[in-house]
């Protein structure tokens, strides 16, 4: 992606979602990548502010659904101009009045808008250290998805280019949470010299970082320059504290 500020960003998600009328499978692509993108966030939001977790489960499931039906995504833009910023504050209110309103009901009733494995959500929560903020941890989850994003995005290029099984051998180099693995083992399992392979991630390791700049500007409404290179740099400091 072009990034310089003369030229314009493609639709992002969110345009999509906001603005995509006459397209609905388009629309529900969109809507469905961004809900999968941050059903981890409002899930961990809502354990952290003491739901159990088939509550949080059902309860994020209804936030969505909420969304949807008031139309939510269409009316971010006049909130703020960042996914996560209005995401956070539709899910403080969400909580505060239609949580209590419908508390004896399933949130959601039979409408799944994102499939997530609970007990794989709970063993990624439990994992996390305790005394976090709630809206500190809904910030670090954010950051983490928007990082897988970028990362399954290089996969799937990887992969039609056929490189698929090397970069899943590379790929726990490329990740910001670390990694046990050396480059050491990586290059002898993958046959490469030492400097071949200091090459090979050197060239991953740009590609990422556009395709993160990507995955940044698909939350922003208007993902100018200036704005994906603040939001990169709350992610990276959100991953770094």
């Amino acid at each position: 992606m072009d990034l310089r500020s003369d030229v314009p960003f493609p639709n992002t998600r969110w345009s999509l979602v906001a603005g995509v009328r006459g397209q609905p499978k388009v629309r529900e692509k969109a809507l469905g990548e961004l809900c999968g993108l941050y059903w981890m966030p409002v899930y961990a939001f809502l354990r952290r502010r003491g739901m159990g977790a088939a509550d949080a489960q059902d309860a994020a499931q209804g936030f969505f659904v909420s969304l949807l039906d008031e139309d939510g995504f269409a009316k971010a833009d006049a909130d703020t101009g960042k996914m996560r910023s209005f995401l956070l504050g539709a899910l403080q209110r969400w909580q505060r009045g239609e949580w209590r309103k419908s508390s004896a009901l399933k949130r959601g009733g039979d409408r799944e808008i994102f499939s997530m494995d609970a007990m794989e959500a709970e063993k990624g929560f439990q994992a996390e250290e305790d005394g976090i903020s709630p809206e500190d941890e809904f910030d670090r989850r954010c950051a983490m998805a928007v990082l897988e994003s970028a990362l399954q995005r290089l996969a799937e290029e990887q992969g039609a280019a056929g490189k698929g099984k090397a970069f899943a051998v590379m790929r726990p180099l490329l990740s910001p949470a670390g990694t046990k693995i050396s480059q050491e083992q990586v290059a002898a399992e993958l046959g490469l010299s030492a400097e071949a392979l200091r090459v090979a991630l050197h060239r991953l390791r740009k590609r990422f970082g556009e395709l993160l700049r990507e995955a940044v500007a698909d939350t922003l409404a208007k993902p100018d320059a200036a704005s994906v290179d603040e939001e990169m740099a709350a992610l990276q400091r959100v991953m770094t504290s």
